[in-house]
């Protein structure tokens, strides 16, 4: 690749679909392989599919962070498409 170019892609978006943009915080876990974390992200997104970004926004923190408390700084952004 040149200096300065970029990968590049378009990928098609349906009506009422969301980006969401997470810090590794919301996912990873000590001791637990990265794949684990995205399975549970997958599943809770799935299992709040149709809900709208205010439900969302709860509901992954809900789901994905140890009740215990995160270990790591988390952040999370659902941006409406």
């Amino acid at each position: 690749m040149r200096p300065g170019a970029w990968p590049q892609a378009a990928v098609p978006f349906t009506e009422g679909a969301f980006l969401v943009l997470y810090t590794d915080g919301l996912i990873e876990r000590r001791n637990e392989d990265i794949d684990t974390g995205l399975d549970r992200l997958a599943a809770s997104l799935t299992r709040h599919h149709g809900a709208g970004a205010e439900v969302l926004a709860d509901a992954l923190p809900a789901d994905l962070l140890p009740p215990t408390g995160a270990d790591d700084d988390t952040a999370l952004v659902i941006v409406p498409l």
